[in-house]
C-alpha cells in the first residue's frame, strides 16, 4: 500500500530573519522618524478636526484643552499642514507678548512685513488675514501667553473675524478665568487620553503601519496590551517614548518583535519619581 506524503514530509519551522547590529540601528532610526513625520489618525483626532471645522464655519472662538502627551500639539499641527493656506499654527513662547505673537503668525502667513513695534502689528494682522485666506488661528502652548497678549487676541478677533483657537493644559483655563476671558473663547474641547477601543485600534495601526516588525508583537492583546495601558494611561506622548525604546532593546537582544519583559522593564521606569536607595531599603 502507497505511503501517504504526509506520512513521511518533515516539518520544517521557518523561522523570522534576525537583524545585525547595524539593521538594528536602522530599523530603530526608521521607527523613530516614522513616529516624527506620520500622523497616526485616532477617534479622539478626527473629533477634533470636525470640531475645529465647525468653528471655521462658524466663526467662533475656542480652545482646546487637555492634560500633557495626549497628542494635542500634533492633532493641531496635522489640521493645519492639511490646509496650510487656510489655517495658521503657532507655538508660544514662555512669556510671550503680543508683540512675539502676533510677529509669528505673521512669519506663519508669509507676510512681507513680519516685525515691527506692538500697536502696528496687531492692526497689520487684523487686516491680512481675511485678505491672505485664513479661516482659522490655532495658538499651541498658550498658557504661555501674557495676559496682555490674550487681551490683543481680543481685540484681534474683533477686528478680523478670524476664529482663533487656544491649545492648552488646565492651568489655560485658570489664566482666562482670571482675565475674565473665558467667554471670548467659549466653545470648549476636551482633548483627553484614548479610550479603550481607540487605544486598540491605535495599537493595531502602529504595529502595522510604523514598527512593522519581523514578528508579530499583538501589542494590542493580553498582557503587553495591560502594560502599555496601564504605564501610558493611554497617552499618545509617552506610548511613543516607550515603544520606540522597547524596539530597540528587544532587537538588541536578538528578538523580531517587541519582547513583553523588556517593554514591562522599560516602561515601570516611566513617569516615576526618583526615590533614594536607603528609602527603597527602608520600605522592604
Amino acid at each position: 500500500m502507497a505511503r501517504s506524503q504526509l506520512a513521511t514530509q518533515s516539518f520544517v519551522e521557518v523561522l523570522a530573519p534576525k537583524l545585525d547590529r547595524n539593521d538594528q540601528i536602522a530599523k530603530t532610526s526608521d521607527i523613530e522618524e516614522l513616529f516624527r513625520s506620520c500622523f497616526i489618525t485616532t477617534d479622539r483626532a478626527s473629533e477634533c478636526f470636525r470640531w475645529l471645522d465647525e468653528l471655521r464655519l462658524l466663526k467662533q472662538c475656542g480652545r482646546i484643552i487637555g492634560p500633557r502627551d495626549v497628542g494635542k500639539s500634533r492633532a493641531s499641527l496635522h489640521y493645519r499642514n492639511e490646509d496650510k493656506k487656510r489655517v495658521s499654527y503657532v507655538k508660544s513662547w514662555s512669556a510671550s507678548s503680543s508683540k512675539r505673537l502676533f510677529s509669528q503668525i505673521l512669519k506663519d502667513i508669509n507676510h512681507a512685513a513680519p516685525t515691527g513695534k506692538r500697536q502696528d502689528l496687531r492692526p497689520r494682522l487684523a487686516g491680512s488675514l481675511e485678505l491672505f485666506g485664513l479661516e482659522i488661528v490655532i495658538i499651541d502652548n498658550a498658557e504661555n501667553l501674557q495676559k496682555e497678549a490674550l487681551l490683543d487676541l481680543k481685540q484681534l478677533f474683533e477686528e478680523s473675524n478670524i476664529p482663533i483657537v487656544l491649545v492648552g493644559g488646565k492651568e489655560l483655563d485658570d489664566i482666562l478665568q482670571d482675565c475674565d476671558l473665558l467667554t471670548v473663547f467659549p466653545t470648549l474641547y476636551e482633548f483627553e487620553r484614548l479610550e479603550y477601543e481607540d487605544f486598540k485600534k491605535t495599537l493595531s495601526t502602529i504595529e502595522l503601519d510604523i514598527l512593522s516588525l519581523p514578528e508579530a508583537s499583538n501589542l494590542a492583546e493580553g498582557t503587553i496590551f495591560e502594560i502599555l495601558a496601564l504605564s501610558t494611561s493611554a497617552r499618545m506622548g509617552l506610548l511613543v517614548k516607550i515603544l520606540t525604546k522597547a524596539v530597540l532593546h528587544s532587537l538588541k537582544n536578538g528578538f523580531s518583535r517587541v519582547d513583553e519583559s523588556i517593554l514591562e522593564k522599560i516602561a515601570s521606569h516611566y513617569g516615576r519619581k526618583y526615590v533614594p536607595l536607603e528609602n527603597k531599603k527602608r520600605n522592604e
